[in-house]
């Protein structure tokens, strides 16, 4: 029960209006409800009595320590004390619990003792109530209550006076106690960054032991608005010196400030201004560090900010509070999946087929998948196989206050991934399934425990520093030791004395095709093994000779189907014969590769049926336009917003121009024109080059990154 019964309210008032601070001490005798159960009632009305008269003179006591000293009684057993310190008073506020509250409770005790054979504990909340500018008294005592009350009901805090002035200081000086680390955010099908997460971070000396203990502290003083707007105010003053065009600005944003009318202002968007950004360059992310209490609320005021143009990304989604009831609310635009997911995600089968079906769901739904916390290239590699759209971790970088450079092993993944969307062969990639690594040392029994947790584990590879010795299949090891002496014989001895070194290894990048044809030409006595994919050597998962079939059964059926359904232009398959007959022809020959800029965003924000009727026209413009330079021009449909056209050499130039012309003076009436771009990427292929569809894919990959760094109509042309 909060409440000032205004017998001292006209007193504090004058206190608070001539400047002075007041000390809110908030008292309560820790459960009397079992004293009361225990004594009765008139007992406990006895002590209540006889606690009122001890406080009133202990309080006697200490009036020569203070400029003013008053005592309101709540009712039942709480007690509030008001303290104004002067040169007198011995002790600053953060001594006043620990040298006023044992020796009431002594005193108090002593008492109760002459009639009843209890002892009782005294919890305490303590605030400092200053005058503010501009505050009303009734709001700075109401406050101050309400805060003491909560301190009172919660753990006791030794550094709440510390964290509590850096607060304040927080708030009064910004630029002198807080930063902004940017995080990027990788868009693994471009390869390029979409986007930057701001975290905020306090600058040293601090007494938080890091940023994420202030906001749980903010929230039970009634900072939590006030401070996440200082943050986001910093994050977007610095935003400038880390992103560039097109690329979005990633914000943490608490669900109860959302709500806040005082957030809803504008004042956000008046500061993106002055940065050159518009709410559609922000995604307001969503952290559910607590459930969402009012989902018709909260959906009304995303509403609010989805009218000015943000996108919403749920933060932390497969971990925390409810996130699918939050997913099924908010209809958010990204799902950033949890770390708590990602970790060992390529160890772990259960957590495999957790973030497909998140994948899965989300294409459903129609938003996107970002997996944060990815911090190796394991990791990076799976999440990356299994579908997600964006990748942010310490594997991409470590939040930082510069723009990051994306490193090799990143670009290699992304590459890799690239190559895989371009080659027409579907590749082992396609069913890989996790692959439990134990070292040599390992015992047969640990493995044995290991396939009894994990029921549809059924293959364990052994690896010494990264390299595969071998495998042991769980059916082996079931027979071995079913034998006479089997388990005395096994159990603690090294995993290598029932392994496998013969299995079947293939490269990641083997077509489906071929690896079957591998696993079919195997003696029959292993013609059902597990096979082993490798990348440089180094074992990234296995797959089973059931995944194969399937595979190789939905691979005839594409091929019988033929063309892309949404163009009608010639898909993957027909793009990848035509590049090898062109290849083995011995003339020479141009290639264009045809991207959208920033298609994604574009579909988030159109929606997917316009974006397809985008994606329709420019087929159209590259059919028309190839046709008029080179009757013999092909053009293919590699999948999503990207475009092959093979040519003559001697038209290839003029045509990557001619179809820039078309495409701007056909889009230039329609909605949301000003946000597509048309990036090509040009080779001449010259016969004497010892070229391959592999080698070629990579080229022209990288001439495509080249060309989609202006962020504009663009055509770039190598040789």
């Amino acid at each position: 029960m909060i409440r000032n019964s205004g017998v001292h309210h006209e007193k504090l008032a004058q206190l608070l209006q001539s400047g002075h601070s007041l000390w809110v001490l908030y008292l309560d005798i820790a459960k009397f409800h079992e004293v009361e159960f225990r004594q009765g009632y008139r007992v406990c009305a006895q002590i209540l009595d006889l606690v009122l008269t001890e406080m009133k003179h202990t309080l006697h006591d200490q009036r020569p320590l203070f400029h003013t000293v008053l005592l309101d009684y709540q009712g039942g057993d709480d007690f509030l004390f008001y303290f104004v310190p002067n040169e007198n008073t011995p002790w600053g506020i953060a001594r006043l619990i620990p040298e006023f509250v044992p020796t009431l409770e002594s005193r108090i005790n002593q008492r109760i003792q002459r009639i009843v054979n209890e002892t009782i504990t005294l919890h305490a909340g303590l605030v400092e109530c200053k005058p503010q500018p501009g505050r009303s008294v009734d709001y700075l005592l109401y406050g101050a209550l309400k805060e003491a009350f909560l301190l009172n009901k919660s753990e006791p805090d030794p550094l709440y006076f510390s964290h509590r002035e850096e607060v304040n200081r927080l708030l009064e000086e910004p630029q002198t106690y807080l930063s902004s680390a940017f995080q990027p955010i990788l868009d693994v099908v471009s390869g390029e960054f979409f986007g930057f997460e701001a975290l905020a971070r306090l600058k040293p000396p601090s007494s938080f032991a890091s940023i994420a203990d202030l906001f749980p502290f903010a929230e039970k003083i009634g900072q939590l608005y006030p401070v996440e707007t200082i943050c986001r105010r910093t994050a977007i003053l610095n935003s400038s010196q880390i992103l560039r065009p097109k690329e979005l600005l990633f914000l943490n944003v608490e669900p109860q400030v959302l709500t806040d009318p005082e957030f809803s202002s504008g004042q956000t968007r008046r500061l993106l201004e002055t940065q050159g950004l518009t709410p559609s360059d922000v995604v307001l992310e969503i952290t559910e560090r607590s459930a969402i209490a009012n989902y018709e609320t909260f959906r009304e005021a995303l509403e609010h900010y989805r009218k000015q143009g943000y996108l919403i990304a749920l933060d932390d989604v497969g971990a925390g509070y409810s996130s699918l009831q939050s997913i099924a609310e908010l209809h958010p635009d990204f799902l950033k999946i949890d770390r708590c997911l990602i970790q060992g995600i390529h160890l772990d089968p259960i957590k495999w087929a957790l973030f497909e079906t998140f994948v899965t769901f989300s294409r459903r739904i129609g938003c996107r998948i970002l997996a944060e916390g990815v911090e190796t290239q394991e990791e990076m590699r799976t999440v990356v196989q299994l579908g997600a759209d964006y990748v942010q971790g310490y594997f991409i970088a470590r939040p930082s206050f510069t723009r990051p450079e994306l490193s090799a092993p990143v670009a290699q993944i992304v590459e890799s991934q690239q190559r895989l969307s371009f080659n027409s062969e579907k590749t082992v990639q396609h069913i890989l399934e996790p692959l439990p690594l134990v070292t040599p040392q390992t015992t047969v029994n640990a493995v044995q425990n290991y396939f009894e947790e994990h029921a549809k584990i059924w293959l364990v590879g052994v690896t010494d520093k990264g390299e595969l010795l071998g495998v042991v299949q769980r059916d082996n090891l079931y027979s071995a030791l079913a034998t006479p002496f089997g388990v005395s014989l096994y159990s603690q001895r090294p995993v290598t004395s029932l392994m496998n070194n013969k299995q079947l290894l293939i490269e990641d990048t083997t077509p489906i095709e071929v690896a079957s044809s591998l696993a079919m030409a195997r003696p029959d006595a292993h013609l059902y093994d597990g096979i082993v994919v490798v990348q440089q050597q180094k074992p990234i998962g296995m797959i089973r000779v059931a995944s194969l079939i399937k595979a190789m059964s939905d691979t005839q059926l594409q091929i019988a189907q033929g063309a892309s359904p949404l163009t009608g232009l010639p898909g993957n398959s027909a793009i990848e014969q035509e590049i090898k007959r062109r290849l083995n022809s011995g003339n020479a020959f141009g290639m264009i590769y045809a991207d959208l800029n920033k298609f994604k965003a574009f579909n988030d924000t159109y929606g997917f049926q316009y974006g397809d009727s985008i994606i329709k026209l420019l087929g159209k413009i590259l059919m028309q336009d190839s046709l008029k330079a080179d009757d013999l021009a092909f053009v293919g449909h590699v999948g999503g917003d990207d475009f092959i056209i093979l040519t003559t050499q001697n038209v290839t130039k003029t045509l990557g121009e001619t179809i820039l012309l078309s495409f701007q003076e056909q889009l230039s009436a329609l909605q949301g024109a000003q946000d597509l771009s048309l990036a090509l990427a040009g080779l001449i292929i010259y016969p004497h080059t010892a070229w391959t569809p592999a080698t070629l894919s990579e080229r022209i990959a990288g001439v495509k990154r080249e060309a989609k760094q202006a962020h504009c109509n663009y055509f770039l042309l190598r040789e």
